[in-house]
């Protein structure tokens, strides 16, 4: 007996751009059973099929692609931000201050203010971070603590030092003449964090308000990096409860590393919803907090090469461990002294051991194309953010401020890499988490070994992603079998390239469910 295929959702009359390279990359309708696309083909097809029960989307030209997957994120941490301190938008110190100010009023006294998004890069007045006087002066009564947009900075107040009591010979503890001056980096703003690390409740309330946010941006999958123990248990809790409206790859932190070996546990564990992905490491910081290990002294501060945040031994201990009980690793990676110390232990294990676990390189931004060919001999993943370059990359920019221009020309150059075929997966690094922002920008860079097609910037924020978390067979392109998360666009960004940051998602369906969608 053959079995009718009932559609529970058809869409005809769009521009269906499949980004399936094995068989029509166009077509004009499709159609959805459950959670699964059953069809992608010509109208008259898809709407034979359809019954009364089916509901009937008409495109009307509209451009559909797979739901974007977001390669890199700190999701559930975004979603508490959203009820924190948002100084993202501000336009100098002033007005930075002045918000905090304003916040803090607002607070009990000996209540923490808790802020982030700011970027002294974009400041009309001043290029220097908020010092810890500045702060007592407008917060005297609260703990205050303002994390830098990338994450690797913080400035606190005194009574926020107090409270903190973190030791002095903390990496990061910034002291001038015996005295902390209120700056925080990487290790002591990990310090930091764990202190103040939000309950599992919380974690799950910030991921359920960063789903909302996810669907309005077309963004239906996400790979969560840097997950420790709470955040785990506040996904799983949503996940058990059919409240995880989001696909989640969770990348834990170096801590849990001996765990994963005793367990036998690697990427790719769980299911559709819910699933382990690398092992997340720190080799270096950002070039924002200047932290970055670079192998020629920053523009601005000609003593200063970044850190590196393991000796090389303990990092080739690591990957080496990692690498031979077939755990991914995600390694962060900015500058380029740290990319070549990151490729040089990721050698020294696939020479010991030769396996092909689809390693990755986090951020990549100063890459050279010495690495882009080692990266593709030993098949590393270019885990990059393309949003970087509309936000530091262009002229003025704090990569020519902290860099200069000659090696700004040279960073992200994601047209280099799809030249040399290396396997590349976009994500924002929610700074911002907007992919039609951050494909923008890899379509209209200034430099041409940035530039890309508008195809190419869409793959590598769909299949990309989906290749990076070991699902390019189930997700990343629309084909007949594969879940359906879709997208629908109000614009076209293939024949209007010039406009995609400003177009917008008129629909999301996830899991064959519509879950957004403007009036």
């Amino acid at each position: 007996m053959i079995e009718i295929f009932i559609p529970d959702i058809v869409i005809v009359n769009g521009q269906i751009h499949t980004l399936d390279k094995q068989h029509d990359p166009f077509s004009e309708a499709l159609g959805i059973t459950g959670n699964r696309i059953m069809l992608v083909g010509l109208n008259r097809e898809v709407e034979a099929l359809a019954k009364g029960r089916t509901r009937v989307i008409d495109a009307k030209g509209r451009v559909v692609l797979p739901g974007f997957i977001d390669a890199h994120t700190h999701f559930a941490h975004m979603g508490i931000r959203e009820g924190q301190l948002n100084l993202s938008d501000t336009k100098s110190k002033h007005e930075a201050l002045s918000k905090i100010r304003g916040f803090s009023l607002n607070k009990a006294s000996g209540e923490w203010v808790i802020g982030s998004g700011w970027d002294e890069s974009h400041w009309s007045d001043s290029k220097e971070y908020m010092t810890k006087g500045e702060l007592d002066a407008v917060a005297p009564n609260n703990p205050v603590l303002l994390r830098r947009v990338d994450g690797h900075l913080d400035c606190v107040n005194t009574r926020a030092l107090e409270i903190l009591n973190l030791r002095k010979d903390t990496i990061g503890y910034e002291i001038v003449d015996g005295v902390a001056t209120g700056i925080l980096k990487e290790d002591a703003v990990e310090l930091a964090a764990k202190i103040l690390e939000p309950s599992v409740e919380q974690f799950a309330t910030g991921i359920t308000t960063a789903t909302k946010t996810a669907h309005r941006l077309g963004v239906t999958s996400i790979q969560d990096a840097q997950v420790d123990g709470r955040m785990l248990k506040a996904y799983r809790s949503l996940n058990q409860a059919g409240e995880l409206n989001i696909r989640a790859s969770l990348m834990p932190t170096t801590e849990y590393l001996d765990d994963l070996v005793t367990l036998g546990l690697g990427a790719g564990f769980g299911d559709d919803r819910l699933r382990l992905g690398p092992l997340k490491v720190f080799s270096d910081g950002s070039i924002g907090a200047g932290t970055a290990a670079i192998s020629e002294p920053y523009l601005d501060n000609p003593d200063e090469l970044g850190l590196l945040m393991w000796e090389n031994e303990e990092l080739e201990n690591i990957v080496f461990k990692a690498h031979k009980n077939d755990i991914q690793l995600a390694i962060h990676a900015i500058g380029d002294r740290a990319i070549d110390l990151v490729l040089d232990c990721f050698e020294k294990a696939n020479l010991q051991q030769k396996k092909d676990l689809r390693h990755r390189i986090e951020h990549a931004e100063m890459l050279s194309v010495k690495q882009i060919t080692r990266m593709k001999e030993m098949k590393i993943i270019a885990s990059m953010q393309p949003n970087f370059v509309g936000q530091w990359g262009l002229a003025g920019g704090m990569y020519d401020h902290r860099l200069g221009r000659e090696r700004t020309m040279s960073m992200n150059p994601f047209a280099s890499i799809v030249k040399s075929d290396l396997p590349l997966a976009f994500g924002s690094d929610c700074m911002p988490f907007d992919p039609l922002y951050g494909i923008h920008w890899a379509v209209n860079a200034p430099y041409p070994m940035q530039r890309m097609s508008p195809e190419q910037a869409f793959k590598a924020y769909t299949i990309g992603g989906a290749y990076a978390s070991l699902e390019e067979d189930k997700k990343g392109s629309l084909e007949g079998g594969k879940l359906a998360d879709l997208i629908m666009l109000d614009g076209d960004p293939f024949n209007d390239p010039s406009h995609i940051k400003d177009m917008s998602v008129d629909m999301t369906i996830f899991n064959g469910i519509v879950v957004h969608e403007r009036g």
